[in-house]
């Protein structure tokens, strides 16, 4: 299956760090992810950002990347989380349920 991701939301990051991942997955807005392996590896991709930036940061609160298969839906929070609320980023991968070209749809420009 093909993915969509919109745009990520991010809120006020915390620290350099936060400001960073968040940075990190600015780039993939307006973003069609190829198929699901596609997707796993850049779930993977991110995950290994947060975990070096977890490395570079020692001092800060450690983050963590949580994605649900169900709802296709990842986000980054920190491990030990006080406050309900407490993101640092999240996003769907929206399903593309159909696309659309001319020349197969036999339509006129």
């Amino acid at each position: 299956m093909m993915y969509y991701i919109e745009k990520p939301q991010t809120w006020s990051p915390a620290n350099k760090k936060c400001a960073e991942i968040q940075k990190f997955v600015a780039q993939y807005e307006n973003c069609l992810v190829a198929d699901d392996g596609s997707r796993d590896a850049l779930i993977k991709e991110i995950r290994h950002k947060v975990e070096e930036l977890n490395a570079a940061y020692p001092c800060t609160k450690k983050l963590k990347v949580n994605f649900s298969f169900t709802s296709d839906y990842i986000s980054c929070v920190p491990e030990e989380k006080k406050i309900f609320d407490e993101y640092v980023f999240a996003f769907h991968f929206y399903p593309v349920k159909r696309t659309y070209d001319v020349v197969k749809e036999g339509g006129e420009i």
